[in-house]
């Protein structure tokens, strides 16, 4: 029985300037700050324009980014022979098009500022790197990758500057779908850290997790399972969001490897948290009680298997974003135990096997769609339903003759 593993969470950086931008996904965000705003626009400070600055400042950390972009222009005007602070406060240009989802114009600033520093510090390389993030993965990966080149051929010390550059490199990786260099650099930069420091120990979480549901998404399960496992031994009581999505995943990549028993104590674990968390209800939810499902199942315990079907099966249709092949494959399962268990329930068996033959026909599997139409013909015609039976026939003939 074919068992879905992918990466269902998606927990990504988010590079924050001047407040944390929260990205959907787990909830917890590991957060750079990109600039030192106030230790940026010292450089540049005088008494002529600090009160101007000032503005700037407060006008940022109340999000009104139009008003930051008019005002930003007008001091460049206003001092135009200081060109730190006009360097500065381009790229806090670039920020407010990046926050107002203007990634073009973000794109373009960051890149003309790239393009025309002449000698670049590998710090200068890293912000700007940063920043591109922001706006555009491929340019990101272009300045990051020459400020780690930088960096390693100087022998920097800054191990936490080092880290920084590679995690930029592997957040870019993974968001262009480049998964294999996407782990190269979250290891290059896991390198880093250190169970001695207690302020490593975050980041070692993170990129713990951020790995195995890298290879969870690349279908490579010991791996996964052994970054998970080392996720677990790091999380604490602060971290239940991690803990319960490393416990499905990892029952997921046993269930891969059609291991039921060793998943099923961590599915047991991760629905007791479930429960009382705010994951509930939500996708990771019912793939856990999708698994707990199959794992009875297929130890033909179709009794025990129903709700945790049932439940599973209320929680995608509340959601609205589970792939219809998914859902149409569940709905298969469920029936199979509704028709077999004791006693059976053959009606409520029939209204399922419908429901998935409707998401089935619009999943564009034509071999898995054959085989669920043969499978609820021979439903139909053992119960004695010549109607339904008829219909489902005429569907089968009709795609096959497609």
């Amino acid at each position: 029985m074919f068992v879905i593993i992918d990466s269902c969470i998606q927990w990504n950086v988010g590079i924050a300037f001047p407040t944390t931008i929260e990205k959907k996904g787990m909830g917890i965000m590991a957060t750079m700050d990109i600039l030192d705003l106030e230790g940026h626009l010292h450089i540049g400070m005088n008494e002529d324009n600090k009160n101007d600055l000032r503005i700037i400042v407060e006008e940022l950390k109340r999000n009104h980014f139009p008003n930051v972009l008019a005002k930003s222009k007008q001091f460049r005007e206003k001092y135009p022979n200081n060109k730190d602070l006009s360097r500065t406060l381009t790229m806090i240009e670039a920020i407010c098009h990046a926050q107002m989802n203007e990634h073009h114009a973000a794109s373009t600033i960051i890149q003309t500022l790239y393009q025309n520093t002449s000698e670049k510090s590998s710090q200068d390389l890293i912000i700007l790197g940063e920043l591109a993030f922001m706006s555009d993965y491929k340019l990101a990966r272009r300045i990051m990758t020459e400020a780690v080149k930088q960096m390693e051929e100087e022998d920097e010390q800054d191990r936490i500057k080092l880290a920084r550059g590679y995690l930029v490199l592997g957040e870019a990786e993974e968001n262009l779908e480049k998964y294999i260099r996407a782990i190269k650099y979250f290891k290059k930069g896991l390198s880093y850290f250190t169970e001695e420091d207690q302020r490593d120990k975050h980041m070692m979480l993170f990129l713990h997790f951020k790995i195995g549901m890298l290879y969870s998404t690349l279908n490579e399960a010991d791996e996964a399972i052994k970054y998970l496992e080392e996720t677990l031994l790091l999380v604490n009581e602060d971290d239940r969001n991690i803990k319960i999505n490393s416990l499905v995943s990892i029952a997921k990549a046993y269930g891969s490897k059609d291991d039921g028993e060793k998943a099923l104590p961590y599915l047991e674990e991760a629905l007791s948290l479930l429960d009382n968390s705010a994951l509930k209800g939500t996708l990771l939810h019912a793939d856990a009680l999708t698994e707990m499902g199959f794992y009875y199942f297929d130890q033909s315990k179709l009794n025990e298997a129903i709700p945790f079907y049932d439940e599973a099966i209320t929680i995608y249709q509340k959601l609205h974003q589970t792939s219809r092949r998914k859902l149409g494959m569940i709905y298969m399962q469920y029936a199979y135990c509704l028709e077999h268990k004791e006693p059976s329930d053959k009606a409520a068996a029939g209204r399922n096997y419908e429901h998935a033959i409707e998401r089935l026909e619009k999943s564009n599997d034509r071999e898995l769609l054959e085989n669920a139409l043969a499978d609820v013909i021979a439903f139909f015609d053992s119960t004695g339903n010549n109607k339904k039976k008829r219909e489902y026939e005429n569907k089968f003939v009709k795609m096959v003759n497609a």
